[in-house]
């Protein structure tokens, strides 16, 4: 399954679900920053350092009740990173496009204008434009792309009935395998945390 019919299934579904009598829908759009952890394992036998990348995301909730939500994230654009290699510099540039989906449990309902929650989910992210730059320029370069689970801390302030803004907090396991050359370079553990602050409409 290709990460656009994945999203276009999860949207097809929120949707459905709101359609079919639930207490409400959300959408948002914001900017987040991806900051992968600092150390991103070890590639062609060096330790690799990733830098943070900073894009407009957007995201869409089914809202159980107060408590509950579903919600489904992605990135407007790709992010854009620069991969380091200890004594070698920056030796790859690349690209990656996320979508999260996940349950949300706002632990305190509906009794605050300030709803604190945790979530739980997967993310699916493809790599795109792998190339070679520095001591790799000119070599073939190719990043898996990554599927796994996602842990959120975050909270949403409402500014009135329909409007609020969203701070959040994503833990993304995030490994993906390289290849120079045609050759197994390494594995990248990028695990990275996701920082977003947006604003959204509920109705």
């Amino acid at each position: 399954m290709t990460q656009t019919t994945l999203l276009a299934l999860a949207t097809a579904a929120l949707f459905a679900a709101g359609s079919a009598g639930a207490q409400s829908i959300s959408v948002r759009a914001g900017v987040a920053n991806f900051n992968p952890k600092s150390d991103n394992g070890r590639i062609a036998g060096a330790t690799a350092s990733i830098d943070n990348s900073s894009r407009v995301v957007v995201g869409a909730s089914y809202h159980l009740d107060d408590t509950w939500e579903f919600a489904v994230d992605t990135a407007a654009t790709t992010f854009k990173h620069t991969v380091a290699l200890s004594g070698l510099g920056n030796v790859v540039r690349l690209k990656h496009h996320p979508v999260n989906i996940g349950v949300n449990w706002h632990f305190l309902g509906g009794d605050s204008d300030v709803s604190p929650y945790v979530g739980l989910g997967w993310n699916w992210t493809s790599l795109s434009d792998a190339t070679g730059i520095g001591a790799l320029r000119g070599v073939p370069v190719r990043i898996d792309d990554s599927n796994g689970v996602t842990a959120t801390l975050g909270a949403d302030l409402a500014i009135d009935e329909r409007f609020f803004v969203r701070g959040e907090a994503r833990y993304i396991n995030f490994d993906s395998t390289v290849f120079a050359g045609g050759a197994n370079a390494g594995t990248a553990n990028v695990d990275p945390w996701q920082y977003s602050l947006l604003a959204g409409l509920r109705f």
